[in-house]
Parts: structure tokens; C-alpha cells; sequence
């Protein structure tokens, strides 16, 4: 099975995610997101996260995806 990239026009995505901003279901979204990030952060400073530096950047990069995209949507 081969890979396939599509192109996604950014204003077209912009204008889905605004539409879809005040569903009931979007914010429950954007909430799970929240809790995750937070989670995210708790283990961000766990002992064994801060031995590990391979965990410590991974979960470092994990947080970072979070907030920008719920930078995003803060933005809508």
C-alpha cells in the first residue's frame, strides 16, 4: 500500500473549525485536549521522565503538538 499526501487548503480547514467552534461536541474536544495536556504535563515531571532523556523530549514534543493545536482553535 503506498502512502498518499493531500493537499488541504488552510482556509477551507479555517473555516470548517470556526463553523464548528460552538458545537457542543467541539468544546467536549477541545476539553478531552485540555485534560490531556495537563496529564501530559504531570508526567512531563515524573522522576522517571526526568532520568530518561529520550522519554523526557518525547513527551516534550507531545505537549507541544498539544498546545499549538489548542492554540489554534483558541485563535478561531
Amino acid at each position: 500500500m503506498s502512502k498518499t499526501n493531500h493537499e488541504i487548503d488552510h482556509e477551507d480547514a479555517i473555516r470548517a473549525l470556526s463553523a464548528l467552534k460552538n458545537e457542543p461536541n467541539f468544546k467536549r474536544y477541545i476539553e478531552m485536549r485540555e485534560s490531556l495536556r495537563e496529564d501530559t504535563i504531570r508526567s512531563l515531571q515524573a522522576p522517571e521522565s526526568i532520568a530518561d532523556t529520550n522519554r523526557h523530549f518525547y513527551i516534550t514534543g507531545k505537549l507541544e503538538a498539544i498546545d499549538e493545536e489548542l492554540d489554534m482553535f483558541y485563535k478561531l
